[in-house]
């Protein structure tokens, strides 16, 4: 069997979804300045980033980014409870790093 004879098989690259490379240190140092250990983070970090990731093929990024911060927010009240101008200057820095993907899609 030669190279022509063998079916097209799908890299890993076309199976999962991502997000660009630059992400995730770039959530680590938005992260990074919050009172609470990584492993603590370490779950709620994961499903955003698989979240943001999910979303490079939506219709309406912006839609679905802000529900993936939405989440991530809520899931980081439980682990952290931040005061309201603390919450909100997190949410901005997610929302700065969510217009980066999109302006990088």
């Amino acid at each position: 069997m030669n190279g022509v004879d063998r079916p097209a098989s799908p890299t890993t690259t076309e199976d999962t979804p991502s997000t660009p490379g630059w992400v995730e240190g770039s959530l680590d140092a938005i992260l990074a300045e919050l009172p609470v250990t990584a492993e603590k983070l370490a779950a709620p970090r994961a499903r955003y980033l698989d979240c943001l990731a999910g979303c490079g093929r939506a219709q309406d990024l912006d839609a679905e980014h802000d529900a993936c911060r939405k989440a991530f927010l809520a899931e980081l009240s439980s682990v952290l409870p931040l005061s309201a101008p603390d919450q909100r200057a997190l949410e901005q820095k997610l929302e700065k790093l969510e217009l980066d993907i999109s302006a990088s899609i």
